[in-house]
């Protein structure tokens, strides 16, 4: 047996999504601070994945979607409040 058909494994490769470009536009526009965690775990699971670690890379991922749905949901609320505050201090009033 050959070295490279030794280091190929005989499963087929899994793919795990690391959810990295949704982290860093949620980092962009939503918001900042949990949109950072999310891209740190989202480079994390990354990693993990590179490494071949799936199970790591799994957990990881999901713990970078959960700070990615909670900057998205944390960015519409403050939008929301904002621009209700607006409305109540006549903002838009001529």
């Amino acid at each position: 047996m050959s070295e490279t058909a030794a280091a190929e494994p005989d499963t087929p490769e899994r793919t795990v999504k690391t959810h990295l470009g949704w982290a860093v536009a949620s980092a962009i526009l939503c918001f900042l601070p949990l949109g950072l965690v999310a891209v740190v775990y989202a480079v994390l699971a990354h990693q993990s994945l590179a490494l071949g670690d799936w199970a790591t890379a799994e957990r990881r991922a999901r713990v970078a979607r959960r700070w990615l749905v909670a900057a998205i949901v944390v960015g519409i609320v403050i939008d929301l409040v904002l621009a209700a505050t607006f409305v109540l201090l006549g903002a838009f009033s001529r």
